[in-house]
């Protein structure tokens, strides 16, 4: 009885999570990663005319006439100065980028020869004073035996 009743209770809980969980009919009507390739990018969207050039857009005036077709013309010519304006200014920039990398790539690369150097110079340094701690090591201990060789020679020279 007890497992009848659980039994019961797992269908239900399944029966209730089926109905929250899209089937392949409902995923058919999403978008697929070629509907999304259609789609306008960032770099699309820098083409299109702004709420500024539409606002001057050819239309009818207020005297209820409408623009010519030489003002539809003026228009579209314009939007199109606009557009080869924009694309050359991002031609630049995307040039100005290029010029930078290529500076920042530069840069680390003489960043890196620089700290092998620094690397190179410290355990030069760390050598030097190893041998200049040695050295001084040395020269007291030369420094000690001329005093003594000094203080026999005048004790041999005063008992002679």
């Amino acid at each position: 009885m007890n497992d009848n009743l659980m039994l019961e209770q797992i269908m239900t809980k399944i029966n209730e999570m089926s109905e929250l969980v899209a089937t392949k009919d409902d995923l058919k009507n999403f978008a697929t990663k070629h509907d999304l390739k259609n789609f306008a990018t960032k770099e699309d969207l820098k083409s299109f005319p702004t709420k500024d050039d539409l606002k001057n857009f050819a239309t009818r005036d207020d005297l209820g006439n409408f623009a010519t077709k030489q003002d539809l013309k003026d228009d579209f010519q314009r939007l199109e100065n606009k557009v080869d304006t924009n694309t050359s200014r991002i031609d630049e920039l995307n040039v100005k980028m290029d010029k930078q990398y290529d500076q920042v790539k530069q840069n680390t690369q003489l960043i890196e020869r620089n700290f092998k150097q620094i690397a190179k110079n410290s355990e030069q340094l760390d050598i030097l004073t190893k041998n200049s701690t040695r050295q001084e090591d040395l020269i007291a201990t030369l420094a000690l035996r001329a005093v003594e060789q000094e203080s026999k020679l005048r004790s041999h020279i005063a008992h002679s």
